[in-house]
């Protein structure tokens, strides 16, 4: 098995940053704890603090921040144990976003630690947690760890699976926050595979959204330097690789990444010793090693590198004391390359000294350990039972938390009722509190209809007097007596609706006509009118606001058709579908824009009538949800031949 570390460095280039910085940035927290505080007072606080709750929530943050505590100032072991214990609590609780949180972080403890099996299972609870929260990014993040973990064993075909699902979570949802990392996990992964077109493919991808806002953290920045130069080194382009490296260690140094700067001087170090320039390459190692975490792994892959430079310099003397002191390491075992290369070393260099025996022991000793590497079967088998005795491991000392919690549950059953109570008295409070003030707003609003409908009555009424008024200057008694019956007729529909809220729409037709007939004797027969109504509608059984169409008959008849040298012709039209009543307007008069050499006159009519349509056309868009929709046209605008103007209302019912 390996560490997250030992493999990805192991590999070299693109990967060397990815392993350092994943754990820091990805999986890190804020912690409460400050930096200067020590260890024993850290814990101190900690058992106090736990004995002081008995809020499970709270139990796990305080756990959780002590664990990411003790894994910054090199305690993994410490922290996975306070981890392991967060995890507990939150499987008790059943919290699927603290499960998916901690199991995420410890998982990464466990895969530091060298244990990948135990690491992947916790991983997919993790993620299973996770998905039952609906929060995205936190499932693609887990779903990249993942396959991170896969393609650490050499699973590649579980890496893509789980490093494509994290990335189309994240673009079908379009979070772009920290792309660049998912886009330079997935290069990684192909680049295991050895598909180098398709790794360069997804570092470019990373490259082009760097520079984007929430894109990527620094750390990603460098993992693209770093795998541009990878890629450049492994096509042979030596010269444009040992730029990208140079560029990496600037800015590293910048953003005071030390782990960067040494995975930049290591990979240049690996690009001199292609070149042969063994000298070159042995001072950029030791030079590395200034910045180097001391870890196990970076300790013995540095002791492996200057090893093998010292065998280039014929230097076997030294070689021969780095490649002991590496294999007497028990940390060895973790790292199957690591240890394979010290055993080829050990022999190697016996055989150069010409300590044949040795020489012949280490051979033997290098064959044995290369069989059993290659053994496939056997190792697949171990690592399933391995998974199998840990998951059951785990599921037993979680039921036995579950056991010791339930008494406790019990005891919180009491609070929660009493609290349940409470609330629900607290939420019939507000619903009635919000139901009196919602009665009130519609009361508010029945009051502004009536208002409106009243002003609207009294501006139709100025004009019809105004056209009586019209007939008695010229004498015309008879034509004066006739419009009076009629205006009689009309002012009595207009009073009978003035307090209905929605009348009939065959009574609204009914005192369009009445208008319309008023207006024509007015206009001495200059225009003519037509009424349309749809065969499979009924009229008898369709309500409107009153008094809704007729400013827009009114400004046909006024606006359209006044002073025009030909027959006018207005047409009103009715229509249904569903739920919604359509009436056209149309008349063959001026059009929009037109004047009629009087181009004031009645402007402040038309604009008080149609102010007040539009105030109207507000209250019933907050009161129903509904909303009143109409299109005015100039019909010259579609044909040279057409005149006039048309208006289509879409009146909801």
């Amino acid at each position: 098995m390996h560490l997250f570390k030992s493999f990805l460095f192991k590999l070299g280039l693109a990967t060397v940053v990815n392993l350092l910085f994943a754990g820091q940035i990805v999986f890190a927290q804020s912690v409460d704890f400050p930096d200067s505080l020590e260890a024993e007072l850290a814990a101190a606080q900690l058992t106090k603090h736990l004995s002081e709750t008995n809020d499970s929530l709270q139990t796990i943050d305080l756990l959780y921040n002590y664990s990411v505590y003790l894994d910054e100032n090199g305690d993994l072991e410490g922290s996975t144990l306070y981890m392991e214990k967060a995890l507990r609590t939150a499987v008790a609780i059943q919290d699927n976003r603290q499960i998916a949180r901690v199991g995420n972080y410890l998982a990464t403890n466990y895969l530091m630690l060298g244990q990948v099996d135990i690491s992947i299972t916790t991983y997919n609870l993790a993620l299973k947690h996770a998905e039952q929260t609906n929060e995205y990014s936190e499932i693609a993040k887990i779903s990249m760890n993942l396959a991170e973990n896969y393609n650490f064993i050499g699973d590649y075909k579980n890496a893509i699976k789980y490093g494509l699902n994290s990335l189309k979570i994240k673009e079908s949802v379009h979070d772009w926050e920290r792309i660049c990392y998912h886009y330079m996990a997935m290069s990684n992964i192909f680049k295991e595979t050895g598909d180098l077109d398709k790794r360069e493919e997804y570092i470019l991808l990373a490259y082009q959204m760097k520079d984007k806002h929430d894109c990527s953290v620094p750390s990603d920045v460098a993992k693209i330097y770093n795998g541009l130069g990878g890629v450049a080194q492994q096509r042979s382009q030596y010269k444009k690789a040992l730029a990208y490296y140079d560029t990496l260690k600037v800015y590293c140094e910048e953003h005071d990444f030390a782990q960067g700067i040494n995975t930049a001087l290591t990979n240049s170090a690996l690009i001199y010793q292609e070149q042969q320039n063994y000298a070159k390459a042995l001072d950029l190692i030791l030079e590395s090693e200034k910045y180097a975490h001391e870890t196990p792994y970076d300790t013995i892959f540095a002791d492996n590198c200057k090893t093998e430079l010292y065998l280039s310099l014929n230097e076997p003397e030294k070689a021969l004391e780095l490649a002991m002191k590496n294999f007497k390491r028990h940390e060895l075992v973790f790292y199957s390359a690591e240890h394979l290369k010290c055993l080829e070393f050990l022999y190697e260099i016996n055989f150069q000294l010409k300590n044949y025996k040795d020489a012949y022991r280490w051979n033997d000793s290098l064959w044995i350990y290369r069989d059993s590497l290659s053994n496939q079967g056997v190792r697949t088998a171990i690592a399933d039972l391995e998974m199998q005795y840990q998951t059951e491991k785990k599921e037993q000392q979680i039921a036995l938390l579950q056991a010791e919690n339930r008494i406790e549950q019990q005891k919180k059953l009491v609070y929660i009722a009493i609290s349940l109570v409470l609330l629900l008295l607290v939420v019939i409070g507000t619903l009635l509190y919000f139901k009196n003030k919602r009665e009130n707003q519609i009361h508010r609003l029945e009051l502004r209809q009536q208002l409106l409908r009243s002003q609207m009555n009294p501006h139709f009424l100025f004009n019809a007097l105004g056209s009586i008024q019209n007939f008695m200057y010229k004498n015309e008694t008879k034509k004066a007596a006739t419009y009076l019956g009629n205006f009689a007729r009309l002012t009595r529909s207009i009073l009978e609706h003035s307090a209905e809220e929605q009348i009939m729409l065959c009574d609204e037709i009914d005192l369009l006509k009445n208008y319309l007939e008023l207006e024509i004797m007015r206009a001495k027969g200059s225009f003519n009118y037509r009424i349309q109504i749809a065969d499979d509608m009924d009229t008898e059984f369709v309500k409107i606001p009153p008094m809704l169409i007729q400013p827009f008959v009114e400004n046909a008849v006024k606006h359209g058709l006044r002073n025009i040298n030909y027959p006018g012709e207005l047409l009103l039209a009715f229509s249904e579908t569903e739920d919604k009543l359509h009436v056209t307007v149309k008349d063959n008069g001026h059009g929009i824009g037109k004047t009629t050499g009087k181009k004031n006159q009645n402007k402040s009519h038309r604009s008080m009538s149609m102010e007040i349509f539009k105030e109207r056309q507000g209250i019933m868009l907050r009161r129903y949800k509904k909303q009143i929709q109409f299109i005015v046209s100039d019909l010259s605008m579609a044909s040279p031949r057409e005149k006039g103007t048309e208006v289509k209302l879409t009146i909801p019912l």
